[in-house]
């Protein structure tokens, strides 16, 4: 089913409201000590709270999951701390998700009612996947991995690939992804500028097929980014993350404020373009438009074309619309000549059908192969213009420099 799963129940992905998950944290060394809960009485009495509220799965963790904090305890104290509380909380009867990279405490945890497994760790123990398999339990595999280049979108979907492959025998639709929020600390570029650019290139992970579960509740990127040390006063800066990555396509959402996370992603749903689908015969689906060139060769590549073709055809696959302004008439006019020979159109007024050389705005419209050309034209033109020449080299480093962000 693409882009659609069942998290033991709970249908999410196209075509379904988006999901919120309610996190109890079992885990005194969390980075947010008022989420931590003391107790199996106190956890049922915190997932009553947030299922009224609108929480529709209730996930459990007995061990943080902060990379920068030194957060280990033994699997034993693990399953000590959930097994109790996952006993108390199965009364609700709601599906119940236990946050654990470890196959010991996923075990019992499964014994004691939880029906979903949250692996950060992208399935790193193979005996995870023969329990969710023999089970058939649900999945919400974290894109775990070591980047090998900047680029925070192509890393996550070969951490997601990477996982689906070890994920062999597990029903794909019992299968959500997480493209971990605050886990990426060591890389050249500083981790809340990664997590960043995941939220608002969020929409490019839909072509791995998937729905997305989004965690940002209180992290250490909204607080690097809002100047908040204190977990506490990140409420404000988790809402907004939220709803943004709901925007961009997430259809599940993990967080500590049930309520608050509740009311901003039904408005965020309810704003946001949805991936088009038209059925009868065959199954089509119109693709976000906002995706860079490498998220469309990404694409490209999972279909299995060749990866001469696949960068190929992503080159004409990144539309852009460039308003420039004030330009002198005649260099309008060769970039409008010039995109129309290559497949592409620029928008300019009527009244530079006159050979004048007034000042005008144009928009440039075309794929990035065409706008390209377009440069090596400028350039061209440059070296032959005359009193003209800095213009067109203007122009040319304009549309470089946008292009290549």
């Amino acid at each position: 089913m693409f882009l659609k799963a069942d998290l033991s129940g709970v249908k999410v992905g196209i075509g379904e409201p988006v999901k919120v998950i309610g996190a109890i944290n079992l885990s005194p060394e969390s980075f947010y000590k008022d989420s931590v809960v003391k107790n199996p009485e106190e956890a049922l009495r915190i997932a009553e709270k947030m299922v009224e509220q609108g929480a529709s799965i209730i996930d459990v963790g007995g061990m943080s999951t902060a990379p920068y904090l030194n957060t280990y305890v033994s699997a034993e104290e693990e399953i000590r701390r959930v097994v109790p509380a996952i006993s108390k909380i199965r009364e609700l009867g709601v599906p119940i998700s236990i946050d654990t990279k470890r196959y010991e405490v996923a075990a019992r945890a499964v014994e004691a009612g939880a029906s979903i497994v949250n692996d950060v760790s992208g399935l790193s123990d193979r005996r995870m996947v023969d329990l969710v398999s023999s089970m058939d339990l649900s999945l919400i595999m974290g894109a775990f991995g070591k980047p090998k280049s900047s680029d925070p979108l192509k890393e996550i979907r070969r951490f997601i690939l990477e996982g689906l492959e070890r994920a062999s025998g597990i029903r794909e639709e019992r299968i959500v992804v997480d493209p971990l929020i605050g886990f990426f600390r060591e890389q050249d570029k500083p981790w809340y500028i990664w997590d960043s650019e995941v939220l608002r290139r969020l929409s490019s992970l839909l072509i791995m097929g998937r729905p997305i579960c989004i965690g940002v509740s209180r992290k250490s990127f909204i607080g690097k980014i809002a100047g908040e040390d204190d977990p506490r006063r990140r409420l404000p800066g988790s809402i907004a993350a939220a709803a943004i990555a709901v925007y961009n396509g997430a259809s599940v959402v993990r967080t500590h404020d049930v309520w608050e996370t509740v009311q901003a992603v039904r408005i965020a749903e309810f704003m946001r373009r949805e991936i088009e689908v038209y059925k009868d015969d065959i199954e089509a689906y119109l693709m976000p438009i906002d995706m860079k060139e490498g998220d469309f060769e990404d694409l490209y590549l999972r279909i299995g074309a060749h990866p001469y073709g696949a960068k190929e055809i992503a080159s004409k696959s990144e539309i852009k619309v460039i308003y420039i302004r004030e330009v002198s008439n005649p260099v309008a006019i060769v970039i409008k000549q010039e995109m129309l020979a290559s497949g592409g159109d620029a928008a300019v007024p009527s009244s530079t059908i006159v050979f004048g050389q007034e000042k005008v705005d144009l928009v440039i419209v075309g794929s990035v192969k065409q706008l390209r050309r377009l440069i090596d034209k400028l350039e061209l033109n440059a070296r032959e213009g005359k009193s003209l020449s800095r213009e067109f080299l203007s122009v040319k480093e304009a549309i470089s420099n946008l292009i290549a962000r």
